[in-house]
C-alpha cells in the first residue's frame, strides 16, 4: 500500500471518530433535554386543587348518609350500592382512612326519619356527607340485555360541629347529573355506572384529583362544571 493512500486512510479514521463523538455528544445533550422534560409537571401530573380538602381533615370522622325517596319509585338497590361506592370512591380515590368513615346500611330504609347532623354530633363524628337522589330512571331497551339509565343527584358536606355546610360554598347543594345511554351488560352494568359516576363527580372536589381523571364519560356536564374544569 502507497503511503499517500495509508494517510487517506488515517484522515478518513480520524473524520469518523470525530463523527462518533458529535453523534455521542448530540444524544447525550437530548438526553439531559428529554430528562428536563420528564421532570417537569405534564397533564398527567397537574391535579386540580379541591373546593374543600377533606383529605387534609384525617383526624375527624365522617359520617355518610345517602336519602332515596321512595315516591321516585327509585329501585331497592341504589341506595345501597351507592352507599356502598362512596365510601369506596372516599377511601380509594379521596385517601380517607377506612375507620374514619361512618356509613350503617341498616338507616338505609329510615333515612328520611333522622337527622344526620345530630347523629353526627351524638357521635362526635366531624363532618357529614349528605347525598339525597332527585331523579332515577333505569329502562330496558327490549333488546337482548340492554339498558339505559339517568340519576340526578345532589351532595353537600356539612360541619357537624359548626352546624352548617362547607361545601358546596356557593350553592345549597353540588347538582351531579349522570347518565348512561348504551348499556349491553345488562342492568347491574348500568346501575354500577350510574352510581361510579355519581360518586366520582362528588368526591373530585374533595381531594386534590388529577386532572386526566377529573372528568367520566357518564356525567352530564353544565355549564358551571364545565366553565371550573376548564379554570384549572
Amino acid at each position: 500500500m502507497k503511503i499517500q493512500d495509508i494517510k487517506n486512510l488515517r484522515r478518513l479514521d480520524a473524520r469518523k471518530a470525530l463523527f462518533v463523538v458529535m453523534l455521542l455528544a448530540a444524544i447525550v445533550n437530548s438526553g439531559c433535554k428529554i430528562l428536563g422534560v420528564l421532570g417537569t409537571p405534564g397533564m398527567f401530573e397537574k391535579k386540580i386543587p379541591p373546593q374543600y380538602d377533606l383529605q387534609a381533615q384525617q383526624n375527624r370522622k365522617l359520617l355518610l348518609w345517602v336519602e332515596c325517596p321512595r315516591s321516585l319509585d327509585v329501585d331497592y338497590d341504589v341506595q345501597d350500592k351507592l352507599m356502598v361506592t362512596f365510601q369506596l370512591y372516599l377511601t380509594e380515590k379521596a385517601g380517607i382512612r377506612p375507620e374514619n368513615i361512618i356509613w350503617d346500611r341498616s338507616i338505609s330504609n329510615d333515612s328520611f326519619a333522622q337527622d344526620p347532623m345530630k347523629i353526627a354530633q351524638a357521635a362526635g363524628v366531624g363532618y357529614v356527607l349528605l347525598v339525597q337522589v332527585d331523579d332515577y330512571d333505569m329502562v330496558p331497551l327490549n333488546v337482548k340485555n340492554y339498558y339505559s339509565g339517568q340519576m340526578l343527584s345532589r351532595a353537600v358536606l356539612l360541619d357537624a360541629d359548626l352546624g352548617i355546610a362547607v361545601w358546596p360554598k356557593n350553592s345549597a347543594a353540588k347538582v351531579v347529573h349522570v347518565g348512561v345511554d348504551l348499556e349491553t351488560e345488562g342492568r347491574a352494568a348500568t346501575l354500577s355506572r350510574l352510581v361510579s359516576a355519581t360518586a366520582h363527580c362528588a368526591v373530585r372536589y374533595l381531594y386534590p384529583c388529577e386532572k386526566v381523571k377529573f372528568k367520566t364519560i357518564d356525567e352530564k356536564i353544565s355549564i358551571q362544571d364545565a366553565y371550573e374544569m376548564e379554570t384549572f
